[in-house]
């Protein structure tokens, strides 16, 4: 087997990416089109049980005017009349209940078989042509069928064509091309033999696949916004009583849909954190030929550290680039007042996040969760309180030891209150600490750009940002963005007094005459004067865990 290239790699990623996004176009279109004709037809109970099981909404969605399901419909009733001379035969009447769903089940397999006999799953035969590092198979010069293995219809030359069979000489629009293939060496170089039993283009599968960027003429649809994710029906999950469903239905509530807008160029330093969620998220997607084996991505991550340093919105930016299911879970989401739900709502987590895989599961708070089980200052834990952390761990075991792309990460302010087992399912721990002079004049160029109010509220700013960042050592980025706000809020509060003393006659010049001094570096430090750092207390107790615990 020779070795797997970078090309290989990347472009098997690419062709994945866009056959799964435009399957997901796909099936979206479907569900939007049976949406809107629910809703036309006055089944409005339906569509709403549809948009809420399915996630997607017309409001965020518009069908065309030239498209709609009796079209469809109606387009496929003549394509069928005109190629088989026949009406199609769309539903029929239903026997019974059992033997319906048994011939249902026969006629699917006999479907599949029959489709993939003569058409070869081009995407995943090339995928394992890139794994397997299969090397270009010769290619001859004319790629053209026997006659033996001519469809049986067209083996006679003297058979007339079926085609004007079915339409009496009547010219139906459908023209015939001429397929060029492309030279030898081209060809050499643009097939790949899969197993020694079929050759795929892989050539034009990439051209498919990542061509002009416009889905409606085969180009890719690599960026798929968290927002357009569509969700599997919780119906899907077998075995579940209504009870289950129920709480189901409750930790689906927590899939966070929304799109958080913040991307990896965004957050300003954590090169370490960024780089780890990327090695345990990202690439197992994007690469799974490098994760196997030993090799296997991380399960578990925490970032712990002061508040305001940036945990929560590496969790933003996981749920904004990342192409996976977000669940954001906190402790009113999975801590219930009747007995036995907590643990129930933890199980049920867990297997929504392997139905839903690939998925990120972000505890933020942990030590809410799972702090020191046992007896503390005097007090007895609760027996529920028990019994939710048991099912916890148990569950973080079995995603360890199965291959489902399910991710935990988890955030804590206090690392110190966690439980130890929790700490060891826990693989990578890392300390999200105070940003450097560097992170902070960055920052501080973010939130105070020369231009921080574009017009017709100008405001602008002179700043020695070198200077500020020096001064501002053990402040957080939190810090950083409320010191920012207090120094442009001292300018606007001067404007505020003639603002309020405008009389009716200069009320329609107020803006033109309206003058804000720019901000400046003893604005900054006044308000940093006044602004006190959060967390400068607890340093030194951070990184005494940090050397204790870490595991970078």
């Amino acid at each position: 087997m020779s070795s797997l290239s970078y090309s290989q790699l990347r472009s098997a990623n690419e062709a994945r990416v866009s056959e799964e996004a435009r399957q997901e176009l796909q099936t979206r279109n479907i569900l939007l089109l049976m949406m809107h004709h629910l809703q036309e037809e006055g089944y409005t109970e339906s569509a709403r049980c549809l948009e809420r099981e399915s996630g997607l909404s017309l409001n965020r969605y518009q069908i065309c005017d030239n498209i709609d399901l009796p079209t469809i419909l109606q387009e496929f009733e003549a394509y069928y009349r005109i190629k088989f001379n026949r009406q199609p035969k769309i539903s029929k009447k239903a026997i019974s209940q059992s033997s319906s769903q048994e011939d249902h089940s026969q006629n699917k397999y006999r479907r599949t078989t029959r489709v993939t006999q003569h058409l070869p799953r081009i995407v995943q035969d090339a995928y394992e042509a890139v794994a397997n590092g299969n090397i270009p198979g010769p290619i001859p010069q004319n790629p053209r069928p026997s006659a033996n293995t001519l469809p049986r219809p067209f083996k006679s030359a003297n058979r007339p064509n079926p085609q004007e069979q079915q339409t009496h000489g009547v010219d139906i629009g459908l023209t015939a091309m001429q397929v060029n293939y492309p030279p030898a060496q081209q060809q050499q170089q643009a097939f790949h033999c899969v197993k020694g039993k079929q050759i795929v283009n892989v050539r034009d599968i990439l051209t498919n696949a990542i061509g002009d960027g416009d889905p409606s003429r085969g180009g890719p649809i690599t960026n798929v916004n968290s927002e357009d994710r569509l969700l599997k029906p919780a119906g899907g999950i077998s075995g579940y009583s209504s009870d289950m469903k129920e709480l189901a239905a409750v930790i689906s509530r927590d899939i966070h849909l929304q799109n958080p807008d913040v991307r990896w160029d965004d957050i300003v330093g954590l090169d370490t954190p960024k780089q780890l969620i990327k090695e345990a998220v990202v690439y197992p997607i994007k690469y799974p030929e490098l994760f196997r084996g030993i090799l296997s991505p991380w399960k578990g991550l925490l970032l712990f550290g002061p508040p305001g340093t940036g945990k929560t919105m590496l969790a933003k930016a996981v749920a904004t680039e990342c192409r996976t299911t977000f669940f954001n879970i906190s402790a009113s989401s999975i801590v219930s007042k009747w007995r036995g739900d907590s643990e129930k709502l933890v199980r049920v987590l867990f297997e929504l996040a392997r139905f839903h895989a690939p998925s990120t599961i972000f505890l933020d708070e942990l030590e809410s969760i799972m702090s020191q089980r046992g007896s503390s200052g005097g007090v007895s834990e609760h027996e529920g309180s028990r019994r939710m952390k048991t099912e916890l761990l148990i569950q973080m075991d079995g995603l360890a030891k199965s291959e489902d792309l399910v991710f935990v990460l988890a955030a804590s302010n206090l690392p110190w209150e966690l439980d130890r087992a929790m700490l060891r399912r826990l693989e990578k721990r890392i300390m999200v600490g105070l940003p450097n002079e560097e992170a902070r004049e960055a920052m501080l160029r973010q939130f105070l750009p020369p231009e921080i109010v574009p017009p017709p509220v100008l405001i602008r700013s002179e700043l020695d940002y070198k200077q500020l960042a020096r001064q501002m050592e053990g402040y957080s980025g939190s810090d950083l963005k409320l010191v920012s706000k207090e120094a442009v809020m001292m300018r606007l509060r001067k404007v505020f007094d003639q603002l309020e003393e405008l009389t009716e006659e200069d009320s329609h010049r107020g803006w033109q005459q309206l003058s804000i001094d720019p901000v400046l570096t003893s604005d900054v430090e006044r308000a940093l004067s006044r602004t006190k750092p959060s967390v400068h207390n607890l340093t030194k107790s951070y990184l005494d865990w940090q050397n204790e615990f870490e595991s970078v």
